[in-house]
C-alpha cells in the first residue's frame, strides 16, 4: 500500500512593517551636523567685523558700538546666528553615541552648552541698543545707560552662564565625545590654543585664536553629517 505523505504547505512569511521600513538618510542630523560646521565661520565673522576700541572700559565700548551702527549690526548678527547654530546644532552630538561610554556626559555637555549658547545669542541684542544709544544721547549717558544694564542681577547672570560655552562648552563638549570615542581627545589643544592668543601680542593672533578654538565644532559636525546618510542608518539599525 502506498504511503505517499501529501506535500507540506509552504510556510507563509508576512512581512511586518518594519522589514519594510528601511531608513532614509536623517534630516536633522543633517542639519544638526551643518548648523556646527557654520558655528566657527559665523562666529569667527562676528569677531572680525567687531567695531575697533580704544580700550576696554566701558565708555570706549560704547563710543565704539555708536561709531558705525551698520558695523555694529553686522557683527552682532553674525554672532548671534553663530551662537543660534551652535546651540542647535550640539543637541545633535547625543545621536553620535554609539555604546555605553559618553551615555551620561554627552547628552549632559550638550543640553549644558546649548542652554549657555542661547543665554549668549540673546545677549547679542543690547549691542544694537547701545549702538542706538550712544548716537541718541550724550556719550555719557549713554554708558550710564550699558552700565546700569549689565549690572542688573538677571543680566549679569546671562552674562555669566552665556560666557560659560566660550570658556568650558566647547572644552566640554569635545572631552565628552572623546570620552565615547567619537572623536580623539588631541582636538582638546584647539581650546587651549586659541585661548593662549589672547597673551600673543601678533596682529590678527586673537581673530585666528577665536577660529582655531570653535575649529572642533567643524569635526563633530562633518561626524553628523556622515552619520545622516541612509547607509549608516541602516547599519546602524543593523547593529542595534
Amino acid at each position: 500500500m502506498s504511503t505517499t505523505s501529501a506535500p507540506t504547505a509552504p510556510t507563509t512569511v508576512i512581512p511586518t512593517a518594519a522589514a519594510h521600513a528601511a531608513p532614509g538618510a536623517s534630516p536633522l542630523r543633517m542639519a544638526a551636523g551643518l548648523a556646527l560646521v557654520a558655528f566657527p565661520v559665523l562666529f569667527t565673522a562676528g569677531i572680525a567685523t567687531s567695531p575697533p576700541q580704544a580700550s576696554d572700559a566701558s565708555r570706549d565700548y560704547v563710543a565704539s558700538l555708536g561709531a558705525d551702527p551698520t558695523l555694529t549690526a553686522l557683527s552682532a548678527g553674525l554672532l548671534h546666528y553663530s551662537w543660534v547654530a551652535f546651540a542647535l546644532g550640539v543637541l545633535g552630538i547625543i545621536g553620535l553615541v554609539r555604546g555605553p561610554r559618553g551615555r551620561v556626559v554627552v547628552p549632559l555637555a550638550a543640553v549644558v552648552s546649548s542652554l549657555s549658547a542661547i543665554q549668549l545669542s540673546g545677549l547679542l541684542l543690547y549691542d544694537f541698543f547701545i549702538s542706538a544709544a550712544a548716537n541718541t544721547v550724550p556719550l555719557d549717558q549713554a554708558t550710564t545707560i550699558f552700565d546700569t544694564t549689565v549690572a542688573d542681577p538677571w543680566v549679569a547672570t546671562w552674562l555669566v552662564s552665556g560666557r560659560l560655552v566660550g570658556f568650558v562648552g566647547i572644552p566640554l563638549v569635545v572631552a565628552a565625545l572623546a570620552r565615547a570615542g567619537v572623536v580623539s581627545w588631541w582636538l582638546l589643544l584647539a581650546p587651549v590654543i586659541g585661548f593662549a592668543s589672547f597673551v600673543v601680542p601678533v596682529p590678527f593672533a586673537i581673530l585666528v585664536g577665536m577660529f582655531v578654538s570653535t575649529a572642533p565644532m567643524i569635526v563633530v559636525g562633518v561626524r553628523l553629517v556622515q552619520r545622516a546618510s541612509a547607509r549608516v542608518r541602516r547599519e546602524e539599525l543593523a547593529a542595534a
